[in-house]
């Protein structure tokens, strides 16, 4: 069991040994669907989804180090940087842990190419013994690789898919311990943000305020931030604008998005704002949540089990053109801070919604909105999270409602 903390009142503890099974039953699922016979996994992120192991995540997302080959009907093993079994102690789902040959240029040097064969000749090698007698050339699903990595593999007779789509799907629909892991991040991110608002003053600067959530997910058994989105004043608009050492002023928007990975891996999505050293918002402040409030509103109301994207994007509310336009109406959230479903289009672009599909019950999602004037001033993002329920949405974040800014 893990008992996770108890900042937050009412949290189910969440069953570990389930969270792991229950996860690599769905990947197994879609291996099955999509006739795979199996699953390369170098994305950090997707190998601790299917194996619940973690290893130096931010390094191992930049350099090749580790990776995860699960067998459709066999074993589920863990490559790890030499073979430690550390990473996998307690975790049900892992058969076996076997050292990894990496082949990026800080391990491998010149000899780049032939450790990248050595590792395609030990993947191959594990998949036809596992699949012997099938009859058939095993067809292998690979989410990210590099170019030595895909042309080795491919060189070394393997048939090789897109997993990164089937990983997607997997991860679409949140078992309840999952939900609860989730709700985990989301209590660590409100709590982060309650210390940064105790702790906004004028003189503060961004990154010492955004630091404090930092400190927070780290202090709670968090893992990492995706982003250093927190601006103050005019670097409010547009949005986007990274964390700096400006220093804040009386009577300044702040506004934040956490994109925080919290215990255990899972996300929160949160957005919010606060006005710095006054106990009300000004009439322009105030105008700016109420249109990101409203629109939140509103287009979280669509979001009903069996809804189409099509038709959520149809009925979905939109700032007026006077304001910069965002480009997503929600998204999925779970191990990371962005997954499928993206309701909406790609930034910058103008072609129709990146994925088809319907509301499904057990999908967590973000609905957000971003208010900011194209003339100029100031601008705020916000966000809240949710688990669709057969009877709708369901909030698993604070309302976003705050008297500094809307009336009651």
């Amino acid at each position: 069991m893990y008992p996770g903390f108890n900042d937050r009142a009412n949290q189910p503890t969440i069953n570990l040994h389930r969270l792991c099974h229950d996860r690599l039953a769905k990947v197994k699922a879609e291996l099955e669907r999509r006739d795979y016979d199996a699953l390369l996994l170098l994305d950090q992120v997707n190998i601790r989804y299917a194996t619940g192991a973690r290893n130096m995540q931010i390094w191992a997302m930049r350099n090749t180090v580790r990776y995860c080959l699960v067998l459709r009907d066999g074993p589920v093993i863990l490559f790890e940087i030499g073979g430690r079994t550390e990473p996998a102690a307690g975790l049900p789902g892992i058969t076996e842990v076997r050292p990894a040959k990496p082949w990026f240029h800080y391990y491998a040097g010149e000899h780049a190419s032939t450790y990248a064969r050595a590792f395609a000749e030990d993947v191959r090698a594990t998949i036809a013994t596992e699949c012997r007698g099938s009859g058939k050339t095993p067809r292998v699903a690979i989410d990210r690789c590099d170019a030595l990595g895909i042309e080795a593999l491919r060189a070394s007779g393997l048939v090789l898919g897109e997993a990164q789509p089937l990983m997607e799907h997997a991860r679409r629909i949140k078992t309840e311990d999952e939900i609860a892991a989730i709700g985990r991040a989301i209590a660590v991110a409100e709590l982060g943000i309650d210390r940064m608002r105790a702790a906004l003053r004028p003189g503060i600067t961004e990154n010492a305020l955004f630091s404090l959530l930092h400190q927070t997910n780290i202090e709670h058994d968090g893992e990492y931030i995706e982003t250093r989105l927190l601006s103050s004043g005019c670097r409010t608009n547009p949005w986007y604008q990274e964390a700096s050492n400006k220093v804040i002023v009386v009577g300044e928007i702040v506004s934040f998005d956490c994109d925080l990975i919290g215990p255990l891996g899972y996300g929160a999505d949160l957005c919010g704002a606060f006005v710095c050293g006054v106990d009300r918002a000004s009439a322009a402040q105030r105008d700016l949540y109420r249109r990101a409030y409203d629109q939140i509103e509103h287009n979280t109301a669509l979001l009903q089990p069996g809804v189409s994207f099509r038709e959520i994007l149809e009925k979905a509310m939109r700032l007026p053109d006077t304001y910069h336009p965002f480009h997503r109406i929600a998204h999925g959230n779970g191990m990371s801070t962005g997954e499928f479903p993206a309701i909406g289009g790609r930034p910058g672009f103008v072609e129709g919604p990146i994925h088809d599909g319907h509301i499904e019950e057990g999908m967590v999602l973000c609905v957000g909105s971003y208010a900011g004037l194209r003339t100029g001033g100031e601008g705020l993002k916000l966000e809240h999270q949710l688990v669709i329920r057969r009877s709708g949405p369901e909030l698993l974040s604070k309302p976003l409602w705050d008297a500094m800014f809307l009336d009651a």
